[in-house]
């Protein structure tokens, strides 16, 4: 695919963004027309003016940022993973880290009334998921250290492992946990998107900035890495710092992710592979198109879980719904040669 069909389908990408922006600031779950909002600009003296102003400003905006965010940020983490580990069916998910935030958000919630963390605002659920993320990290960086190249298969596996013992504890709690307290845990395990403010926009695209910046720098790197590791090593790529470098930036992101918005899922799995589909192996156009896929992907689930039912459902039960049949779809027709053969 040529540059100029590259930079073309990004432009279509960005402006479909843009509309899904637009109609997820100003539909949502209770309808703000546009005419309805420049009127109450005009008119900021009315209370219920102030107020529209203040659900968008507070509410919407930062909602429909952080569903950018995390759908882009999951989605590139994806396509790492998916190279990092050589295996398609790799998600932001498979190495453990989201399970082990997960365990931190639940043991935060179960033990609410028991845990003081004095750090500015941010709630103890946050703090735990991300400490817990990182310390998943850190347990397996350190079992995989001593090895000169580590497998991607070891560490395919190690994180399973992880995976596994953090949904085994998680389980433990939610048997014993008192049913008022189940029940929020729960809605925050399908995900959430409900954001207040922007302190949950600025640490999320934060790590998120950090990290694609990262992976546009390392593509070529990527590129070699994903066609032959022999062959990467005698082009001069070191292919243990590569692995652990990615490993360690990537994870972290979906620890900040985890904590904010709950684990959210097949966003990292199936964007991957509508990606390399449209824009072939290159990580550079792959990390750009991700973003752009997943964070539109995101944002439509977003609108869909609002005004899809009756009721507000947390976007990982429509992430769901919808990324089952696409993934079977994916992987029955063979769309992504690179990985179907």
């Amino acid at each position: 695919m040529t540059n100029k069909n590259i930079i073309i389908i990004n432009l279509v990408f960005t402006l479909l963004l843009i509309i899904i922006v637009v109609v997820s600031i100003f539909i949502g779950y209770e309808p703000t027309p546009l005419h309805r909002v420049i009127s109450a600009i005009k008119d900021l003296g009315n209370p219920d003016n102030q107020t529209l102003i203040k659900i968008l400003l507070r509410y919407r905006i930062p909602r429909t940022l952080i569903c950018i965010i995390a759908g882009a940020g999951l989605s590139i983490c994806g396509v790492v993973f998916q190279t990092l580990l050589r295996n398609p069916l790799a998600s932001p998910y498979t190495l453990g880290t989201a399970s082990f935030a997960s365990l931190g958000a639940y043991i935060a919630y179960l033990y609410s009334d028991k845990i003081f963390l004095p750090w500015g605002n941010y709630p103890a659920s946050y703090l735990l998921a991300l400490i817990f993320g990182l310390s998943e990290i850190t347990l397996i960086l350190v079992l995989i250290w001593k090895k000169i190249r580590f497998s991607p298969y070891i560490l395919l596996l190690t994180g399973v492992t992880f995976g596994m013992l953090a949904n085994s504890i998680i389980m433990l709690l939610r048997y014993f946990a008192l049913p008022h307290k189940l029940v929020f845990m729960e809605r925050w395990f399908f995900g959430s998107t409900q954001v207040i403010g922007y302190r949950p926009v600025i640490t999320c695209g934060t790590g998120f900035i950090i990290t694609t910046l990262y992976l546009l720098y390392s593509s070529r790197m990527l590129d070699q890495y994903g066609f032959d590791l022999e062959i990467a090593e005698s082009r001069g790529v070191n292919v243990r710092r590569l692995q652990l470098t990615i490993f360690c930036i990537a994870s972290i992101l979906i620890a900040v992710l985890v904590a904010e918005v709950g684990p959210i899922g097949f966003v990292g799995l199936i964007i991957p592979h509508i990606a390399r589909a449209i824009y072939g192996p290159s990580h550079l156009n792959l990390t750009t198109g991700s973003a752009l896929i997943g964070g539109s992907f995101l944002l439509v689930c977003d609108i869909l879980s609002r005004r899809l039912f009756s009721t507000e459902v947390p976007i990982g039960i429509v992430t769901t719904i919808i990324g089952v049949p696409v993934f079977l779809y994916i992987l029955l027709k063979g769309i992504n040669k690179e990985w179907t053969g």
